[in-house]
């Protein structure tokens, strides 16, 4: 009882009026607005993250250019891990394939410039060829003589007599 006097003096007053207005613009208007302003921090804080990743990649791929001995999947690798970890200790967890994108991007980006790492990596790649190249040749050298080495060397040929020298035995 006390329910139906409360909602007929709602009613009477035109305050129920208010409230059923209220709720609906809630549903059709604030709400979706709600929703639009959640949805677009949540992209501005997406467009963040991807802009510190862009900037993490090139910095390692700059950073991992000089290290001109390491094979470049190993380089790529430890990209990545450092990369993750730097991006988990900023509290970011973003998708290791997103990480793995943007490292390549940084690469790709990175070689279509004239670095002084390229011109050193591609100098460092060429004595690397070529010291390979002669441990090759030299091996091959090694092999053809222990394949040509008679079994057994022939005797030298002293002759019977020999003039004695100077410090030698008697």
């Amino acid at each position: 009882m006390n329910i139906t006097k409360i909602i007929q003096l709602l009613s009477d007053t035109g305050i129920l009026g208010i409230v059923i207005f209220l709720f609906v613009a809630w549903f059709n208007r604030i709400n979706p607005a709600v929703k639009t302003k959640i949805a677009s921090n949540k992209s501005a804080n997406q467009r963040e993250v991807l802009g510190l990743l862009d900037n993490l990649a090139s910095n390692v791929v700059h950073l991992l250019s000089a290290y001109y001995e390491m094979p470049g999947d190993e380089k790529r690798e430890k990209a990545i891990a450092n990369v993750t970890s730097q991006l988990n200790g900023l509290g970011h967890d973003v998708d290791p394939a997103i990480i793995s994108a943007a490292i390549e991007k940084a690469y790709q980006l990175m070689t279509t410039q004239d670095t002084v790492a390229q011109v050193k990596q591609a100098q460092f790649d060429e004595a690397l060829a070529d010291t390979e190249q002669a441990f090759a040749d030299k091996q091959a050298q090694l092999d053809k003589q222990a394949a040509t080495v008679p079994a057994e060397p022939a005797p030298l040929n002293v002759p019977e007599k020999t003039a004695t020298t100077e410090g030698d035995a008697k």
